[in-house]
């Protein structure tokens, strides 16, 4: 009986070789002569912010290595509001890993159990140029625990610049690998030396910020932590991503170079870009600030530096992370208004922020004379208090 496999690739990955591999059951190590196909691959392209032309090419070239059936799904908006919102209410950039390509992970579990459901699948792989098979398994097994994960082989990881919405990871000829898995490059590869500088062909999505002298300004307005428009003009969140990320790509922002630690306890280059994400986080991070309590937002930091390393771990279907989510969702309530964003030189500055939800008082900023112990330790619950009366 011929088993059937569900290959899930992004747009911007070649995902031939993987395919054509996975086709055959044998030990992933095995790098003899393949013979006769005895799996039935259906490749699923999942579009999380890819180029159309570059998904219609994985389609492509999955069916011509060999899938019986290559579907795509569209899968940009649900990415935006079920995975992208939440990662700039947790300020996950101010953690210090960039989720490349992590976020988009469980979205791509979530697909790949459904199609392996819809079709009888027993089987299930991720084709991308970052794999993770620990954190892709926890991911499908926490949703389907009978469907088995089957690693692609390591001669056949598909290279490639794969991007979405939030982000874009710098291919290997100008880097080095992912920064959940092992380095794409080579033990000689002068891009795993962290001293060596990123080439200027590796990035895609920010320009050199030298080469734009005039800066831009952008007012991005928030609803409960959500941003909904750009200089007072409404849009869906995928348009706003697009817009947002061009805008500041185009003034280098939002470019990552970091050194990170691997899970057999190596470390690695991790170079990836996310410039509407960056700025986004930078003005979000300056409106909570301004509407949530200091306690709050002291202790805001530990939970978002968790529901990161979740992310980043393939635990995004555990308790953990919903009830992380339950607490941002309470957080967020009072995080509405308008933050003026400077882009210019490789930065986000805040240059203004203002909003209805609130607890700055003007009176006690400008003169705060003097109190005593007990009015100043209750001073911040009594702003709070009323401002959530006002509302």
């Amino acid at each position: 009986m011929t088993d059937r496999i569900v290959v899930a690739a992004s747009a911007g990955v070649d995902p031939a070789e993987a395919v054509a591999r996975l086709a055959h059951s044998g030990p992933a190590d095995d790098h003899t002569a393949l013979g006769p196909s005895d799996r039935e691959v259906i490749a699923l392209v999942v579009d999380v912010g890819g180029r159309s032309r570059d998904v219609d090419q994985v389609r492509d070239r999955a069916r011509a290595a060999g899938a019986v059936d290559a579907i795509v799904v569209d899968a940009k908006t649900e990415y935006a509001e079920r995975y992208v919102v939440p990662a700039l209410r947790a300020n996950a950039l101010d953690t210090g890993r960039s989720l490349v390509p992590a976020l988009r992970r469980p979205l791509v579990a979530a697909h790949l159990v459904t199609t392996a459901r819809q079709l009888g699948a027993g089987l299930v792989a991720h084709a991308t140029a970052a794999p993770d098979e620990p954190a892709l398994a926890a991911l499908v097994g926490g949703v389907d625990p009978d469907l088995e994960v089957v690693p692609v082989p390591p001669d056949a990881v598909p290279t490639g610049a794969e991007q979405d919405l939030w982000g874009r990871l710098v291919p290997a000829t100008g880097t080095t690998g992912p920064a959940a898995g092992p380095p794409t490059g080579t033990a000689t590869d002068p891009a795993d030396d962290p001293w060596t500088a990123p080439t200027d062909t590796g990035w895609l999505r920010t320009q050199d910020p030298v080469t734009v002298p005039d800066p831009d300004e952008v007012t991005v307005t928030f609803e409960h932590g959500v941003p909904v428009a750009l200089d007072g003009q409404r849009f869906g969140i995928v348009r706003l991503l697009q817009e947002l990320d061009a805008l500041a790509g185009r003034h280098g922002i939002g470019r990552h170079d970091v050194v990170v630690d691997l899970r057999d306890g190596r470390k690695a280059r991790h170079v990836a870009e996310t410039p509407a994400a960056t700025a986004l986080t930078v003005a979000h991070r300056d409106l909570e600030r301004l509407t949530l309590e200091r306690d709050v937002a002291v202790f805001s930091r530990g939970v978002e530096a968790e529901w990161a390393r979740l992310v980043v771990d393939g635990a995004w279907n555990s308790g953990l992370r919903r009830g992380l989510d339950a607490f941002l969702e309470q957080t967020q309530q009072h995080v509405s208004g308008e933050v003026r964003l400077r882009l210019h030189g490789g930065g986000a500055v805040v240059t203004g922020r203002r909003s209805e939800q609130s607890l700055y008082d003007f009176e006690l900023a400008a003169a705060p004379g003097a109190t005593s112990l007990a009015d100043a330790w209750a001073r911040p619950g009594r702003t709070a208090a009323r401002r959530n009366r006002a509302n």
